[in-house]
């Protein structure tokens, strides 16, 4: 049997639990392993050391040491065999993991999935991904780009419930989700609450009604969940209603399209809708507020031929596609969406960042028309004032947001580099020590305002900010303190 992927990150799991099994077997010698250079060469390649904590006579300890590493070795490569699973370390390793506290990461159900270097198996295609050796979403990016099929749900496993999980990815398939995070749990709290209900309901066939309501409806029996109502009985006829109905004659999956069919009533100021080609474009917005970019590029691209607002589709799919990594196809949506509405400033502001991401000089100009169309907007003001900072042009930038009214913290961080950046340096420091005094300020902030300092000559100020802007992270506020020599080594 091969030893499982990865299991090494989590080496010192396993020589405790070898240990403990160690003295047992030994009481007689107090032993210790340790995850360092030494006497131990697990799988021939992984280092580790056993050590006796007290002292033995010469003779005994060449007589019964090398039999005892020989143990240890066996007792860690055994350890790790037993624990694993589809190569994998597995669910005996999580519980060991949990012991310490709750484990907060990413549980997936898959086939063919591009799993990284630490993942723990719990069971045949069920994957867990801690939080503190991923970053999720670089994971989820990667399988909605390849259109691969899984399920994913961000959840904080505790100890006892390593044999629970499963159940709680049955909710995603009826709601055509790929995952489900913070958002989707929030805004689908209600129904997931009584999704055993719903489950039972859609058994019934038929077609599947939601109504928007404060109070159950007299006379029908069905499911409430919050301030939906589920239903399979036919809706009679009332006035102030605002319901949808999915009557199973479109692709997907019932609960999410009867949803979209209701969220279709409503932004249509109410009545009763029945699911259409244009009501994927509404699912489409669904899955992107609840953070599903694969559910979402799923449903927009089934609306293109269907949708009443092709242009606004378009231009959510071009941003989907440069979520996920797929310039070539975020640049055409953009471009048909701006075919269809030249002068839609939105859609100019997501082309022009699109381009700038890739370098290309056409960015500018559309960024720059964007502005103009929304009558000085400050997203679309903050967005060509970065742009330009980008080509040197700073005081083309600064004209930019000094035309603004207001303000919000990035544009406001934006504006006091520039002033810097021109020379008006007093300005500059007024601007961003206003916005240090702020719990959320960005170390960028910081770091231009010890520069700032350290040219007053108040150095003790400057490095006690460039310490802080240095503590926060990231490699702007090194870049920005590199540029005073003595400042920050």
């Amino acid at each position: 049997m091969t030893e499982p992927r990865g299991w090494e990150i989590y080496f010192p799991h396993y020589l405790a639990r070898a240990e403990k099994e160690l003295q047992t077997l030994v009481p007689d010698f107090s032993l210790q392993l340790l995850p360092e250079e030494g006497n131990l060469l697990i799988f021939d390649r992984v280092p580790a050391t056993l050590r006796l904590r007290a002292r033995r006579p010469l003779a005994e300890m060449r007589r019964w040491f090398p039999v005892l590493v020989s143990l240890a070795r066996a007792l860690v490569e055994r350890t790790v065999l037993s624990w694993s699973l589809e190569g994998l370390p597995g669910p005996e390793l999580l519980e060991e993991l949990l012991e310490k506290g709750p484990l907060p990461g990413l549980l997936v159900r898959g086939r063919g999935l591009r799993l990284p270097r630490g993942t723990l198996a719990l069971a045949r295609g069920l994957y867990f991904l801690p939080d503190d050796l991923f970053f999720r979403r670089s994971f989820l990016q990667e399988h909605w780009r390849e259109g691969k099929r899984f399920r994913a749900r961000a959840l904080v496993f505790s100890q006892g419930e390593v044999g629970e999980p499963a159940r709680t990815l049955e909710p995603l398939p009826p709601l055509g989700l790929t995952y489900l995070g913070e958002k989707g749990k929030e805004a689908l709290s209600s129904v997931l609450a009584v999704f055993p209900a719903l489950r039972r309901l859609l058994r019934r066939g038929g077609p599947l009604l939601v109504l928007r309501s404060k109070s159950s409806p007299e006379g029908l029996s069905g499911v409430a969940a919050g301030e939906y109502f589920f239903t399979t009985e036919r809706l009679p006829a009332a006035r102030g209603l605002c319901a949808g109905v999915y009557e199973g004659d479109f692709e997907g999956p019932p609960l999410a399209l009867a949803l979209a069919a209701c969220e279709h009533a409503r932004r249509a100021g109410g009545g009763v809708v029945k699911f259409q080609p244009f009501t994927y474009h509404v699912l489409g917005d669904l899955y992107l507020e609840w953070g599903d970019l694969g559910a979402a590029r799923w449903a927009y691209e089934r609306g293109l031929s269907g949708t009443q607002q092709p242009a606004d589709l378009l231009n959510s799919l071009g941003g989907v596609y440069r979520a996920l990594g797929l310039a070539a196809e975020a640049r055409k949506a953009w471009e048909e969406a701006l075919r269809l509405s030249p002068e839609d400033p939105l859609i100019r502001y997501n082309y022009g960042e699109g381009l700038l991401e890739e370098g290309d000089p056409r960015a500018l100009e559309h960024l720059r028309r964007a502005w103009e169309l929304s009558r000085g907007g400050l997203l679309f003001a903050g967005a060509l004032a970065r742009a330009l900072a980008r080509e040197g042009r700073s005081q083309e930038a600064l004209e930019v947001l000094t035309s603004l009214p207001r303000l919000d913290r990035e544009t406001q961080a934006l504006y006091g580099e520039l002033l810097y950046q021109v020379g008006r340096k007093e300005e500059a420091l007024k601007t961003l020590r206003e916005l240090s005094y702020q719990r959320d300020c960005p170390p960028t902030v910081l770091a231009r305002l010890a520069v700032i300092y350290f040219e007053k000559g108040e150095e003790e100020a400057a490095r006690v900010l460039a310490r802080e802007a240095v503590r926060r992270g990231g490699k702007g506020p090194r870049k920005i303190l590199e540029e005073v020599q003595g400042l920050w080594n």
